[in-house]
């Protein structure tokens, strides 16, 4: 168990690794992009357009929780909404507890 626990974690850190190298490689392109930092996710009926937030630390993102259905459709939303253009927004779900006692401080 030890040395599978030791391997787990490696792989981890080599995905992150990966993660980072990649999202600098597109904050350092020309190209119009938006890198969308997601939470944990569940299924479940969509609750609309995810809450998002530029900082991670933003107390709205504390439930750290979107539908899967809702991260789609923030996905889909981002590629025409030209204020995500060269961003990077977190997102939590819009029902989660932290998006409605912050409601008034996030975009929709």
């Amino acid at each position: 168990m030890a040395v599978f626990g030791r391997l787990a974690r490696l792989a981890r850190v080599v995905d992150l690794d990966d993660q980072v190298e990649a999202c600098r490689r597109v904050f350092a392109s020309d190209t119009r992009w938006t890198v969308v930092r997601g939470s944990d996710l569940e299924d479940g009926a969509s609750q609309g357009l995810p809450r998002w937030s530029r900082h991670v630390g933003d107390p709205v993102l504390a439930s750290n929780l979107t539908r899967r259905v809702d991260f789609a459709l923030f996905m889909v939303e981002a590629v025409d909404d030209d204020a995500l253009v060269r961003e990077a927004p977190a997102i939590v779900g819009r029902l989660t507890p932290s998006a409605l006692a912050h409601a008034e401080e996030v975009p929709a």
